[in-house]
């Protein structure tokens, strides 16, 4: 049966990690999780990979909010700093040819080196995630769609360990929690 479990976390595991992500880190963090809950059964061991997957997502969203603040600052950095070597050239109608003369080629050099940092940082691998996120919100409030789905995922967390206190507390033939006290316990974990 061990030797299932395996099999059954590398499926789960091609399900949560996303490519570039770390699978190692899903792997420790899949056996910490399963360790804490200590699962007895197929219904707990669902409800704990349920718990673990939410937990991977909640990470991943932090890390996509943090990308997606990088690529904006560094886009707006990368605008500013284009209008800024724009203002060092001066282009001329010159028959079929717009010659473009620069005045001030030291300065005109160091905002556009600028210019190569900021739109290098802006196209980091490392922000692909944030930028995929801002491409899907089709209404521009890519913060607000994070918001709404770290809410709905804290929510299908506290509510699979809610299930979860639930089934281990009838199997350990405990009183069992009511919703009302476990949000009291979810809510002091985490001062």
């Amino acid at each position: 049966m061990v030797r299932l479990n395996a099999l059954q976390h590398g499926l789960l595991a091609r399900e949560v990690v996303l490519p570039g992500e770390d699978a190692d880190a899903f792997e420790d963090l899949w056996n910490r999780v399963r360790a804490d809950l200590s699962p007895v059964g197929p219904i707990e061991e669902l409800l704990v990979d349920r718990i673990a997957n939410a937990m991977w997502r909640l990470g991943r969203l932090a890390r996509a909010e943090t990308a997606l603040f990088h690529w904006r600052v560094h886009e707006l950095k990368a605008d500013r700093l284009a209008k800024q070597v724009r203002s060092y050239q001066e282009t001329f109608l010159d028959g079929p040819v717009f010659p473009t003369v620069i005045r001030d080629k030291a300065s005109h050099a160091e905002a556009t080196e600028a210019l190569g940092q900021a739109k290098c940082e802006r196209d980091r691998d490392e922000v692909l995630l944030g930028r995929a996120l801002d491409a899907d919100a089709k209404e521009g409030d890519t913060f607000g769609k994070l918001a709404r789905y770290e809410t709905s995922l804290e929510r299908s967390l506290f509510r699979t360990l809610y299930e979860l206190r639930q089934i281990q507390d009838k199997r350990r033939n405990r009183p069992t929690t009511r919703i009302s006290d476990a949000i009291t316990l979810d809510a002091n974990d985490t001062k």
